[in-house]
C-alpha cells in the first residue's frame, strides 16, 4: 500500500506538468493566435497613450510621467519577445514548441497586466517642477471694492498667519472672477508657492471626482477600483511631495473635511494655503477659513461697469435720458452678472423709446418672479426676453439639459438644434452648421453663455443656468437631471404629458423599470447617455413616443434597442455611439426623417434592416464596428450624405469601396478605416487621387475597435498602422492632397523614399502631397531616416515634423547619391535642406538618432517656432543654419518661441555657425530627460 501510495503521489506530482507540456506543445498556434489578440489591443493603447501625450506635452509645460514613460519601454519590450517569439515559430523546432507554448501564454498574462495598468492611467503627463499652473481668461475687475477684496486675500496668501481663506457672497457677484485674477498674479508675480491648483466643485459633492481632478491639475492619477480611504493617501502624498501648494476649490456648495479628500491641513509649517468660493457663510466656517464677503458693487461702479460693457458713446448717452439708463442700472442691483447679461443685450440700442420698453420689462419680470435668488433670476431672464427670436431662445434653454459647469461641445449642440427643428431657414447642412455658430456667437456675446476650452465648447454660469431651468419648469417643460448621480430612473408620476425635453445623462442609473411606458406625445428630446451601468431598455418604453426627435443612449450598456424604436418615425437623430455591448438595431425602414445615425464603436455586425430607405441622412457613422460586409447598393441611395464613417472589414465587397468612393466629390467629411492594403489602395483610386472636402483614412488590419482618427490640425490625413506597406506586387497608394501623414509600427519602411519609389519619377513627386503640412513616425523600427533630397519638392508646406521610438533611425535627411555623400564628407559642397514653413520639429526616444541632416548639411528654416528633443542621447547636431545679421552675425529664426531640450545634452551639441549655441540659448527650456 506505501509503494502504491507513493506511485500514485508521484503521478499526482508529474501528471499536471506532463499533460500542460503536451498541450502546449499540440496546441503552440492556437496559443500564439490567442497572444495576437491582447497584443493588438496593447498597442492600440498604446497609441492612443503616445498621441495623447504628444497632445498635453504640445499644450504647454508637460512631461510624460515616470510611470508612464515604464509602461511605453515595456511594452516596446514586450513587443520585441512576442517577435522573437513568432520568428522561432516560424522556424518550426519540434522540441520547442512545448517552451514556446509556456513563454507565450505567460506573455499573454503580462500583456493583460500591461494593458489594464494603462486603463488605470488618468493623467498621462507631469508639470516640471517648479511649476505655476494655468493662466485663466478672466473678465477685468469691476469697482474698488471688489479690487480691495483681491489685495486682502493676496496679502494673506502672501502671509504666513492666515492658512485657509474663504471667498463668500452671493451667485453672480463676482467671486470667481476675482480668484481667476488671484490665480493669474500668482502665476506670474510669487515664487512662493510651488504650484497653484484649480479645481471647480460644484454641485453635487463628489468626494471621487474632486480627488481625481485634483491629482488630474497636479498631472498624476489616482486608480479608480480603490476607496475614497486609499485614494485620499495617495493624493495626500502627492500633495505633500508638491510641498508648498495653493489649492483654490471654486463654487463650493458643501463642506467636508479635508483628510476625506486627502488635502494636507494647511499650515504656517509646510506653507501650503486652500482658499474656497462659496455662496454660503456656513461653509467657510465649517472649514475654518477666514471670512472675506464680496460686496455689491455701489451705483457709481454699477454704471461704470454697465456703460464699459454697453458700449454707448458720450454722445449716444447725451441723445439719450440718462435717468432711464441710471434706472436700468439699479434693476440690476449691484450685482456684476445682472450688469454685464442686461447691459450686453442693450449693446447697440440708441433709441430712447426701446430704452424706456426694456426698463419697463425688466421691472416687470423682477417684482413678478417669489421664492430663493427671484429678483436675480428676474433680472438674468430679462436678458433671454431680450433675445426676441423664439428659436434662438430655444437653442438658449436646450443648454439647461446638460450638467452644471459642463463644457458643451459647439459641433453637438449645433447637431441637437438642428435635428429638434430649432434651425430651418436654411437647407443644406453647411448652412445649417454657419446658422447654429452664428446663434451661438450671439448667446456669447450676450453673456448668456461662455466661450470654453479653446472656442471648441461653451459653458452656462450655474445662475444662468438657474434661469434657464426655471422657464423650462413651465412651458417648454423640461425634465434635467444631468449629472446628479442618480441610482434610480425617475418614477412614472414625473413623467408628464406635457414634456417636451429630459436629459438624465452622466448619472448611474442602471435600468430601466419593465412596466415603465411614459405617455409623452410631445417628448422631443430624451438625453440617456453617459449612463455607464444601464443595461436593459423595457420593450414598451418608446410606444408613447411618437414626437420624438433626438434619441441618445450612447455610452451606456445596452445589448438590445427595443423594435418599439422602429416606430418613431418622426425621429431625426438616433445616437449609439460606444454602446460597447450593443449587438442588434432593430429595423429602421420606418425612420425616413432620420438625420444623424451614429453606430459607431458597437457590436453590430450586420447594417440595420432599412438603411437603404433613409434617404434624409446627412451623417452615417458606422465606424469600428465588426461589420461583416457592408451591402453594394445602400450608399448611393443616401444622396444627402454630409459626413460618413465606415470600417471596412476582411471580407468588404469590392463594389461597396468603390460606392464609397464615388461619394467623395459630394461628401464634407469621410472617415475610413481598411482593413487590407488592397481596400485602402482601391478606395484611393477610386477617387482619382483626391479625396472629400476632409478626409481622415486610416489603414489599420488588426485595428482596435474604438480607435478613431482625429486631427485638428489639417482636414486631410491619412494614418498607417502594423501593416507592410511597400510589397512589390503592391504598394501603398497615397492620395496626392494628403497633408497629414502618419506611420506606426511600419516596419517595412526604411525611408519616406520607400513609400514614393523612385520609379516614380520627380514630376510625380512634386505633384504628390504639395500640401503635405505634417509629417509623424513612430515605432517603426527599421526607419533608417525620413527622406532623401529628392523628395524635398514635395515637403516645401511641411510645418510639423515629428519621429518618436523609432529605434533604428539616425538622421532625418539622407543623401542617396554616393559621389554626393562623398563630397559632403569631404566638405566638398554643402547639402542645404531648405524647408521655409516648417513651424515644429519633435524627436522622442530615438536612441540612434545623430543629426538632422547627413555629413556637413544644414537645414534652413526661419519660420521655426518651437524644437523638442527627448531621449536622444546620441544626438549631436541639430544642423540648423540661423540668418544672418548685416553684420554676418547669426540671429535665431524670428518666430522661434521655445527649444525644449534636456541641459547636458544641450551643451554637448555641436554647431556650424559661430555663436549659434550663445544666440539660441535664451529660448531654452530644459527638461528632465
Amino acid at each position: 500500500m506505501d509503494f502504491m501510495g507513493t506511485i500514485l503521489q508521484f503521478f499526482e506530482c508529474v501528471g499536471p506538468p506532463i499533460r500542460q507540456y503536451v498541450r502546449r506543445h499540440r496546441k503552440l498556434s492556437e496559443i500564439m493566435k490567442n497572444l495576437e489578440r491582447p497584443l493588438q489591443e496593447l498597442n492600440c493603447k498604446k497609441a492612443d497613450i503616445e498621441a495623447t501625450l504628444k497632445a498635453e506635452c504640445d499644450l504647454g509645460n508637460k512631461q510624460p510621467s515616470n510611470e508612464v514613460n515604464d509602461w511605453l519601454e515595456n511594452v516596446e519590450r514586450i513587443n520585441s519577445e512576442a517577435h522573437r517569439f513568432e520568428e522561432e515559430v516560424k522556424k518550426g523546432k519540434y522540441f520547442s514548441r512545448a517552451r514556446l507554448g509556456k513563454h507565450a501564454e505567460e506573455k499573454i498574462q503580462e500583456v493583460k497586466e500591461y494593458h489594464q495598468k494603462a486603463c488605470s492611467f488618468t493623467s498621462l503627463v507631469i508639470a516640471p517642477p517648479p511649476t505655476g499652473g494655468l493662466t485663466l481668461t478672466t473678465a477685468t475687475l469691476a469697482g474698488e471694492k471688489t479690487k480691495k477684496v483681491v489685495e486682502r486675500i493676496w496679502e494673506d496668501l502672501m502671509g504666513d498667519k492666515v492658512t485657509k481663506i474663504g471667498v463668500w457672497g452671493m451667485g453672480g457677484i463676482g467671486k470667481t472672477t476675482i480668484m481667476k485674477e488671484i490665480n493669474n498674479r500668482l502665476q506670474k508675480e510669487t515664487n512662493k508657492f510651488n504650484v497653484v491648483i484649480w479645481v471647480t466643485v460644484s454641485q453635487p459633492l463628489d468626494l471621487i471626482k474632486l480627488q481625481n481632478e485634483i491629482a488630474a491639475a497636479l498631472n498624476q492619477s489616482l486608480p479608480e477600483n480603490e476607496d475614497e480611504v486609499r485614494r485620499a493617501g495617495r493624493l495626500s502624498g502627492m500633495l505633500k511631495a508638491k510641498a508648498k501648494f495653493v489649492l483654490i476649490l471654486d463654487d463650493m456648495w458643501k463642506e467636508f473635511r479635508l483628510e476625506e479628500v486627502g488635502i494636507p491641513e494647511p499650515s504656517e509649517e509646510n506653507g501650503c494655503k486652500l482658499v474656497i468660493t462659496t455662496r454660503s457663510l456656513g461653509v467657510c466656517r465649517f472649514m475654518d477659513c477666514k471670512e472675506i464677503g464680496v460686496e455689491l458693487l455701489s451705483q457709481e461702479e454699477a454704471l461704470n461697469l454697465f456703460l464699459d460693457k454697453v458700449r454707448i458713446s458720450t454722445s449716444q448717452i447725451l441723445n439719450l435720458d440718462k435717468e432711464i439708463i441710471n434706472s436700468v442700472v439699479e434693476e440690476c442691483a449691484g450685482l456684476p452678472l445682472a450688469i454685464v447679461t442686461v447691459a450686453s443685450c442693450m449693446r447697440g440700442v440708441d433709441e430712447i423709446h426701446e430704452w424706456r420698453n426694456a426698463l419697463n420689462e425688466l421691472r416687470g419680470l423682477v417684482r413678478s418672479r417669489n421664492g430663493v435668488n427671484a429678483d436675480v433670476l428676474g433680472r438674468l431672464e430679462f436678458s433671454y426676453h431680450r433675445l426676441k427670436d423664439d428659436k434662438v431662445q430655444q437653442c438658449f434653454l436646450y443648454c439647461a439639459l446638460y450638467p452644471e459647469d459642463f463644457a458643451i461641445p459647439k459641433e453637438e449642440l449645433i447637431d441637437y438644434w438642428i435635428a429638434e427643428g430649432f434651425i430651418e431657414e436654411v437647407k443644406d447642412v453647411q448652412a445649417k452648421n454657419d446658422r447654429g455658430h452664428t446663434i451661438l456667437n450671439r448667446l456669447v456675446n450676450c453673456c448668456l453663455l461662455e466661450s470654453a476650452k479653446d472656442g471648441r465648447c461653451v459653458k452656462m454660469h450655474d445662475l444662468i443656468r438657474d434661469m434657464a431651468l426655471s422657464i423650462t419648469s413651465e412651458s417648454p417643460l423640461f425634465m434635467a437631471k444631468a449629472g446628479l448621480r442618480l441610482q434610480e430612473f425617475p418614477v412614472e408620476q414625473e413623467w408628464k404629458e406635457n414634456l417636451e425635453r429630459v436629459s438624465l445623462m452622466k448619472n448611474n442609473i442602471k435600468e430601466i423599470p419593465s412596466y415603465m411606458s411614459p405617455h409623452c406625445d410631445i417628448l422631443s428630446t430624451l438625453l440617456l447617455q453617459a449612463n455607464g451601468n444601464l443595461w436593459t431598455i423595457p420593450e414598451c418604453f418608446f410606444v408613447h413616443m411618437h414626437g420624438l426627435k433626438v434619441l441618445n443612449l450612447s455610452h451606456t450598456d445596452i445589448e438590445v434597442l427595443p423594435s418599439s424604436v422602429s416606430d418613431l418615425t418622426n425621429l431625426r437623430s438616433l445616437l449609439l455611439r460606444y454602446c460597447l455591448r450593443l449587438t442588434r438595431v432593430p429595423s429602421v425602414a420606418k425612420l425616413l426623417a432620420l438625420h444623424y445615425l451614429d453606430l459607431e464603436a458597437t457590436r453590430i455586425e450586420e447594417v440595420p434592416e432599412g438603411m437603404e430607405m433613409l434617404e434624409n441622412l446627412s451623417y452615417l457613422y458606422l465606424y469600428s464596428l465588426p461589420l461583416k460586409k457592408f451591402p453594394t447598393g445602400i450608399l448611393p441611395r443616401l444622396r444627402d450624405l454630409y459626413k460618413l464613417k465606415l470600417s471596412f472589414g476582411r471580407e468588404a465587397l469590392r463594389e461597396t469601396v468603390e460606392e464609397a468612393a464615388r461619394l467623395s466629390d459630394r461628401l464634407d467629411t469621410f472617415e475610413g478605416h481598411f482593413s487590407t492594403l488592397k481596400d485602402f489602395n482601391i478606395y484611393v483610386k477610386s477617387t482619382d487621387g483626391r479625396g472629400s472636402k476632409n478626409y481622415c483614412l486610416l489603414l489599420w488590419p488588426s485595428g482596435m475597435r474604438g480607435f478613431l482618427i482625429t486631427d485638428l490640425e489639417v482636414d486631410k490625413s491619412v494614418s498607417v498602422h502594423n501593416c507592410k506597406i511597400c510589397e512589390r506586387e503592391e504598394p501603398i497608394v497615397l492620395p496626392e492632397d494628403v497633408q497629414f501623414l502618419k506611420m506606426y509600427w511600419v516596419d517595412d519602411v526604411a525611408s519616406l523614399n520607400d513609400v514614393l519609389p523612385r520609379e516614380q519619377g520627380l514630376v510625380n513627386i512634386g505633384k504628390f502631397s504639395h500640401g503635405l503640412k505634417v509629417l509623424r513616425f513612430g515605432s517603426c523600427r527599421n526607419l533608417k531616416n525620413l527622406f532623401s533630397l529628392r523628395l524635398l519638392p514635395a515637403l516645401q508646406n511641411l510645418e510639423v515634423l515629428e519621429v518618436n521610438w523609432c529605434i533604428s533611425i539616425e538622421e532625418i535627411v539622407a543623401v542617396e547619391d554616393e559621389e554626393t555623400e562623398k563630397e559632403l564628407a569631404t566638405n566638398t559642397i554643402i547639402n542645404t535642406v531648405t524647408l521655409p514653413r516648417l513651424k515644429r520639429l519633435g524627436f522622442y526616444f530615438l536612441p540612434e538618432f545623430k543629426s538632422f541632416c547627413s555629413n556637413n548639411g544644414v537645414l534652413v528654416c526661419n519660420s521655426l517656432q518651437e524644437i523638442e528633443v527627448r531621449g536622444c542621447p546620441k544626438l549631436k547636431r541639430l544642423s540648423l543654419s540661423l540668418p544672418l545679421l548685416d553684420n554676418g552675425q547669426p540671429s535665431p529664426p524670428a518666430a522661434l518661441k521655445v527649444i525644449e531640450i534636456k541641459k547636458e545634452l544641450w551643451e554637448t551639441l555641436e554647431w556650424d555657425q559661430a555663436n549659434a549655441k550663445d544666440v539660441l540659448n535664451p529660448y531654452c527650456k530644459f527638461v528632465g530627460f
